[in-house]
């Protein structure tokens, strides 16, 4: 399985990050994408995928933390993204829920990351929290449709476009317990346009929903997956595996 959005990195596993990634493992997760979401954990996010097999890597700004981001971010974003680990400009995009930067920071570090990721022809993967209406239209003007939407929480009008535009639809542990939407458009959208993810430490699915999220746990998500097509698992660890493949070009 491919789990196509980690935060192996991050500090939540610092007491048994190794032990995570072996549970991975003898879980079936051959592959990982450990995404970063400041200059800071893109580094080590490098560090970490340059150390495992399997492992790639993202780097980018979230909109969190575009209102601390220094004024040559662009200059480090595109240093990094010269190694071979690095394989998507990401995560970016709009958080219009958590409100932590100021939306008109949010709006133009999204956009300059966009353009950005085409200069540089990788992939972004896009974070949108109660933002879809604007995020789409900006997304459309600037014209570059290569990436997926991580965590894609949209009604059905919303996922089909995505789709039609070209980008993947990320699906993870919320499908499991509070799906009833995304279920609805799942099966209107191509098998050939889905992901799964696990966005660990977040979003854990049941039978972990409110533990520590981890990439084994992305077969979970696999399984729920299965369940709303109405195939078999291992259908869907083939067919997300290879459209990962594809997006990311590994």
């Amino acid at each position: 399985m491919f789990d196509t959005h980690t935060h192996l990195a991050h500090r939540a596993f610092r007491k048994d990050r190794e032990q995570a990634f072996e549970r991975a493992l003898e879980a079936g997760v051959n592959m990982m994408l450990e995404i970063s979401w400041d200059l800071r954990s893109a580094e080590n996010a490098l560090r970490f995928a340059e150390t495992h097999e399997g492992v790639w890597a993202a780097v980018g700004i979230h909109p969190h933390d575009s209102r601390n981001t220094p004024k040559n971010y662009l200059q480090q974003i595109e240093y990094l993204s010269k190694h071979e680990k690095i394989k998507a400009v990401g995560e970016i995009g709009l958080d219009f829920y958590r409100d932590l930067s100021p939306r008109s920071v949010q709006r133009r570090i999204f956009a300059e990351q966009i353009e950005l990721a085409d200069e540089l022809k990788l992939p972004i993967v896009i974070h949108c929290r109660d933002a879809m209406e604007e995020l789409l239209p900006l997304v459309e003007e600037r014209g570059y449709f290569w990436g997926v939407f991580h965590s894609v929480s949209a009604d059905s009008n919303q996922a089909e476009r995505i789709a039609e535009l070209g980008f993947y639809l990320g699906i993870n542990g919320t499908l499991t317990y509070n799906g009833k939407g995304t279920k609805g458009w799942l099966p209107k959208v191509p098998a050939e346009r889905l992901l799964i993810e696990t966005d660990c430490p977040y979003l854990a699915p049941e039978p972990h929903r409110r533990q520590r999220n981890e990439p084994a746990y992305v077969r979970y998500v696999c399984e729920a997956l299965a369940d709303v097509l109405e195939t078999s698992s291992g259908d869907v660890e083939a067919m997300t595996e290879a459209n990962g493949r594809k997006l990311f070009c590994v």
